[in-house]
């Protein structure tokens, strides 16, 4: 994926920097993750969950989830973190990487992209995963530092997410319609 997002204008004039998606044709096809239970997470091992430029999540479903971030810049010095998701079915190259035992047997249940929106942009900057029965949620949102994000794990409060978590919109994806 590029290092940067391709900004896109809206009709209102508003710019939007939406997530970069890699084996996805839109989010809703995030809807595969739905009831599949987390078997391993995995970090570079240089890396940590609340500063992180890679994880990679593997379900029970066959399938594996890379998060990464992106930086662009708009409007001047203004930069904003947007999040990439790529999913694949095939397990993790695990060479050199750990992984948060917090994660392990989390079942997704439902599925929001966090979106932040402000003078005129429009910010896909995470992605949340509440579980099964909605008690615990996992995120990994973009954080001020160019191509990293910090993941909240469950029973965490967000920290270091790119603006005050209260100032995401969360965007459902909709189920798919067999």
């Amino acid at each position: 994926m590029k290092p940067f997002t391709t900004i896109e204008s809206l009709a209102d004039g508003s710019l939007y920097l939406p997530a970069q998606l890699e084996g996805l044709d839109s989010f809703d096809s995030l809807d595969l993750l739905r009831g599949a239970e987390v078997t391993r997470c995995c970090i570079p091992a240089a890396q940590r969950s609340d500063l992180a430029w890679s994880v990679c999540l593997e379900f029970s479903s066959g399938y594996s989830l890379e998060i990464t971030s992106s930086s662009t810049l708009v409007r001047g010095w203004d930069e904003y973190g947007t999040i990439n998701l790529a999913l694949a079915a095939s397990a993790v190259n695990d060479v050199d990487q750990v992984g948060p035992s917090e994660l392990v047997g989390f079942v997704v249940g439902q599925i929001r992209i966090l979106r932040w929106q402000s003078n005129g942009i429009l910010v896909d900057a995470g992605i949340e995963f509440r579980s099964k029965h909605g008690g615990e949620v996992f995120s990994a949102v973009a954080v001020d530092i160019p191509g990293a994000f910090s993941m909240s794990l469950p029973g965490d409060a967000p920290k270091n997410w790119q603006f005050p978590a209260d100032e995401y919109a969360r965007v459902d994806i909709q189920m798919r319609r067999l």
